[in-house]
């Protein structure tokens, strides 16, 4: 499956949740774009990430890309998933507020 990667979010200020992404595939080597990115609604990178799609976030510093945690999904009480950061060992590094907004 395919290697994607998220470098902006639109977060809803009534739920505080992540409702739209801007991704693309990335080249998980190279972390070079294989298409645009393009503004999705949460749903369909829930629905890639259940399919078996590795989703990571990831931050240019400096003109260069660099990925950032994984992405991973959520589930809500309403039933529909969302999406947040793994982070390893309860170690806080980025989160989704940390991306920019689109």
């Amino acid at each position: 499956m395919a290697t994607f990667a998220v470098d902006g979010v639109r977060i809803s200020a009534s739920t505080d949740r992540v409702t739209h992404v801007r991704w693309a595939p990335i080249d998980p080597h190279s972390h070079d774009w294989l298409s645009p990115p393009r503004i999705s609604e949460v749903a369909d990178v829930a629905h890639d990430i259940r399919l078996g799609a590795v989703v990571y976030s990831v931050f240019t510093l400096g003109g260069m890309k660099f990925l950032g945690p994984k992405i991973k999904t959520v589930p809500h009480p309403n039933g529909v998933d969302g999406i947040d950061m793994e982070v390893p060992d309860g170690s806080v590094e980025k989160s989704m507020d940390d991306l920019p907004r689109v």
